[in-house]
């Protein structure tokens, strides 16, 4: 089955395109952390070419040490792979199901990895006259009509609207899940990523929730390139389940290396976070300000827009800026675009050429 979605940050595809450098290409289509790899982990990562040559420990012990202590959980709470999207294919293979119920839209690999496995895929459909929100009693009613399906996969942040699901109405899902004997995959790949530093559910995490939590190092950390993804459960039985899921050497030693000493990184991490709670809401003010576009409002480091032009991201490439068009989500159209955050000045240029595209640049 070829897949039918398409991600951002295929900028060596457009630089060819255009026949230019790639550093000539301002990329706002993938969500990736702009102050680049942390400079105080360099020396960490150059040390572990040390051990390239040797096969890590298939049980990550280090790795999964420093990711349980930074959490506050067990080791044996957290599972590693290579990116979230590998750790996401283990938490939905390990619960045999039949249905199960994404939100419409939502990032398109949740569908691709049930389909392939045969999974009818529900949609649970969030508005634009809501900015995208849902009401959690509503969804739980939703689901005790529809009692075939028993896991259900969300994202909060939601990727490609940017909206948070609070802990107060997880809890509630969470519980309807335990006492239904239902699975709750929760995504919080972005949830690093949100201004004023929104909570993980981690925290809420107890011993019988039926839920695995994904999270990934790829975004806030910038490193597409090394890839390394977790899960967290605390559900011995999803604990077991998993395991039999997991893959050998998922994780190359120089991604184990890093994630060890990742959150080592204090001054990178709050630098990150001083550049998203200042640059995410100015350029929510300037999207705002650009006739033409109706944006909507996002907790993390990107925001979804509505726009006439179809063929915006075309007209934009040819001024050197990619974007994120949102034609493949279920429930969006080739109207929709999804824009990262950025430094403020390419988060100017990217509004201004915006201004200049519609024939609306101020004077």
């Amino acid at each position: 089955m070829k897949s039918s979605i398409h991600h951002g940050g295929n900028v060596d595809k457009v630089a060819e395109q255009l026949k230019v450098p790639v550093e000539e290409i301002k990329d706002f289509s993938a969500n990736i952390n702009p102050l680049g790899f942390p400079s105080d982990l360099w020396n960490v990562l150059v040390q572990s070419f040390a051990n390239i040559e040797v096969y890590p420990d298939p049980n990550y012990p280090e790795l999964k040490g420093a990711i349980a202590e930074h959490f506050n959980v067990a080791p044996d709470d957290v599972f590693v792979g290579n990116g979230a999207t590998e750790v996401l294919d283990e938490a939905i293979r390990a619960e045999k199901t039949t249905d199960a119920m994404v939100l419409a839209p939502t990032f398109g690999e949740y569908e691709r990895l049930f389909s392939r496995l045969g999974v009818h895929v529900h949609h649970y459909k969030v508005l634009e006259k809501d900015n995208f929100t849902f009401s959690m009693p509503d969804m739980i009613s939703f689901l005790k009509a529809h009692h075939e399906i028993t896991v259900i996969c969300l994202a909060s942040p939601n990727n490609p609207t940017g909206q948070i699901i609070e802990t107060c109405d997880l809890r509630k899902l969470v519980d309807f899940c335990n006492y239904h004997h239902r699975l709750l995959i929760l995504d919080e790949a972005f949830i690093d990523l949100t201004v004023k530093g929104q909570v993980s559910f981690i925290d809420e995490l107890h011993s019988a929730d039926r839920v695995y939590i994904i999270r990934a190092a790829t975004k806030f950390f910038a490193i597409p390139g090394l890839r390394l993804g977790y899960c967290i459960t605390k559900n011995k039985q999803l604990q077991e389940l998993i395991q039999v899921q997991e893959n050998t050497w998922s994780v190359n030693g120089i991604a184990d290396v890093f994630g060890q000493n990742m959150f080592r990184a204090q001054k990178y991490i709050k630098l990150t976070h001083e550049w998203l709670d200042e640059q995410q809401q100015a350029l929510y003010v300037a999207l705002q300000k650009v006739s033409g576009i109706k944006v909507f409002p996002s907790v993390t480091n990107f925001f979804l827009f509505k726009c006439d032009d179809l063929n915006l991201r075309e007209k934009l490439i040819n001024h050197h800026l990619l974007i994120r068009q949102c034609d493949d989500y279920e429930g969006l159209g080739s109207q929709y675009y999804r824009v990262a955050v950025k430094g403020p000045q390419d988060n100017v240029l990217l509004v201004n050429t915006l201004k200049q595209v519609f024939g609306r640049e101020e004077k």
